[in-house]
């Protein structure tokens, strides 16, 4: 190679040890060395200091905040305990007790099915955790959907995550809202998306609310006693979408079809042959 000539290196070979990441539960500081040599010679080095999050942990809205769709479990087993009891609020209603997603074509129907998630979730009666401060910027670790249903505690974040993974597998297409130390969610009450992962214009979101296109509600009162209707939920959930403290919108199907979602997932089933990076 010439001097003063820009070589571009094409092949990459990083593995990474998938069982290694699965097993963390706290984060770990690390460094990366790159050297180039040529024979015996070290020709230049550089370092990058890096930082391994736990299996379970969100690394926050100002690194990659796409990421946290991935936290949203609908495969959970746990999910299938909260539709079996939505099903049976339905039926004792005297409703169609099928969870049938968007299947109906109504935004009627769409607002039963959420209304009657929401029952069956204060069925199991949560209590509040506080979260970390800042947690919306500099993240926290998150409880999947079996573990908050076992130990019954959760936090906001904990608490929209659990609604929207319920919301997806009921055939419905949710939202994540992070506002300043909060998060919630929503719903679209039509087959719709945004165009986009992340929407950080709290306008956009109000004008769709206001369109009834969709449909936002306060998760944390789940776990007051007693726990507030599902309108009141919408209500509150409505004044907190306001431009100083609105952080981002998440729309989960638009992340299913932006990037694979799943790699969470797959690295908490602790894959023993690595991850490979081309």
């Amino acid at each position: 190679m010439r001097e003063q000539t820009t070589q571009h290196i094409t092949e990459r070979d990083l593995k990474l040890n998938a069982g290694f990441l699965a097993d963390l539960t706290e984060s770990l500081a690390g460094e990366i060395t790159l050297r180039l040599t040529k024979g015996t010679e070290t020709l230049a080095t550089r370092s990058f200091q890096v930082e391994i999050l736990a299996k379970n942990e969100w690394g926050g809205a100002a690194s990659m905040p796409e990421l946290l769709a991935a936290f949203a479990m609908p495969n959970d087993p746990a999910i299938d305990r909260v539709l079996k009891a939505a099903s049976d609020v339905l039926r004792r209603a005297g409703k169609k007790d099928a969870i049938d997603g968007y299947e109906g074509g109504s935004r009627s129907r769409v607002w039963e099915l959420t209304s009657a998630i929401w029952s069956a979730i204060a069925s199991f009666s949560l209590s509040y955790a506080l979260p970390p401060a800042s947690f919306e910027e500099q993240g926290q670790k998150v409880r999947t959907p079996g573990a908050i249903l076992d130990a019954r505690v959760a936090t906001c974040l904990d608490t929209a995550l659990l609604f929207a993974a319920a919301l997806e597998q009921a055939g419905l297409n949710p939202l994540l809202l992070i506002t300043k130390g909060h998060a919630f969610v929503g719903v679209w009450l039509q087959p719709q998306e945004f165009s986009q992962l992340i929407t950080d214009e709290a306008a956009a979101v109000r004008k769709r609310k206001d369109l009834k296109e969709l449909v936002v509600f306060e998760t944390t009162l789940i776990t007051q006693a007693p726990v507030p209707s599902f309108s009141q939920a919408v209500t509150i959930a409505q004044h907190q979408i306001n431009d100083d403290d609105f952080i981002m919108a998440v729309d989960l199907h638009r992340a299913q079809i932006s990037f694979p979602r799943r790699v969470g997932l797959m690295l908490a089933a602790g894959c023993e042959d690595g991850l490979r990076i081309p």
